[in-house]
């Protein structure tokens, strides 16, 4: 199938959301913001990339499809830990020889992408293969009326994104055991955080080119793993980032289930395989 398919949904704060920025200012974490330009002027608007969610994403799926053949990849191993890097955070680079830099082993690049299909949504980087992936993971913009531009014409936003933004303090403790002065305290500090409110919505979008049916079912299973741990930034394990995850995607996870199934034998094979070359590997530094 030729084109774009797009998948677009909403997500909704159960919880605060904190989805940090590389700002901090004194003790307040902030939340990531880029620039738009509203009626002619710049706002900072805070969002959630499309990157956080994507690396969410590939980590579920990765760790599912394993589960799925029932293999385990020995990280213990230089094969393993390549091919774990590979599958759960992208990959790393191998050095080659100079006669050998340009050198693409095209049949084993083709069974991966024949063969594992969230390497074909998700890409990867194995020695010096490289596998883009299909899909395309947009940002999620809250629904204020400052992006009242971006967002489709069936959302009428009348809340600025300021009313969708709220500050949590926590204290952080000195729980060390260690022998004090006479009269002295443990430390405390106070720390806050910038985040987004419950019931904040947020408008997202996924976009697979050229999709078959094999992709598009996978991708479900990308989101019914989601709302199995529907979770995104940081501090989930302190209540933090817990959503209501609703898209608009009739089809299901059962063709891509059903893949993994029919295909266990040759996955496993191609897996071990990878593992195998892995160990053979040298990784390139800088």
């Amino acid at each position: 199938m030729f084109g774009v398919r797009k998948v677009a949904g909403t997500l909704t704060a159960k919880s605060p959301v904190y989805h940090g920025g590389n700002e901090k200012s004194g003790s307040v974490c902030l939340l990531n913001t880029i620039k738009f330009i509203v009626d002619g002027r710049i706002e900072e608007v805070p969002i959630i990339s499309g990157n956080a969610i994507r690396g969410y994403l590939r980590r579920l799926i990765m760790a599912d499809l394993l589960n799925q053949v029932g293999y385990a990849i020995n990280v213990s191993t230089k094969g393993g830990l390549m091919l774990y890097h590979s599958l759960f955070t992208g990959g790393v680079l191998e050095t080659v020889s100079a006669k050998d830099s340009g050198v693409i082993d095209l049949e084993l690049k083709s069974r991966m992408i024949s063969l594992i299909p969230p390497v074909r949504l998700f890409g990867l980087c194995y020695g010096n293969q490289m596998v883009e992936g299909k899909l395309k993971v947009g940002m999620a913009y809250p629904v204020c009326r400052e992006l009242r531009p971006v967002l489709p014409e069936s959302f009428d936003p009348q809340c600025s994104y300021h009313d969708l933004i709220t500050y949590i303090h926590q204290t952080r403790r000195d729980d060390l055991k260690a022998e004090r002065e006479e009269g002295e305290q443990a430390v405390q500090m106070l720390v806050e955080y910038q985040v987004f409110a419950p019931g904040t919505t947020f408008y997202h979008e996924f976009k697979v080119e050229d999709p078959d049916e094999v992709d598009i079912s996978c991708l479900a299973r990308c989101i019914e793993l989601w709302r199995m741990k529907p979770f995104i930034g940081g501090k989930s394990s302190a209540g933090f980032g817990e959503l209501n995850i609703s898209y608009d995607l009739s089809e299901t996870s059962e063709r891509y289930l059903e893949f993994l199934k029919n295909n266990r034998e040759a996955i496993v094979s191609l897996l071990r395989e990878l593992e195998m070359r892995g160990s053979k590997a040298k990784a390139k530094k800088g």
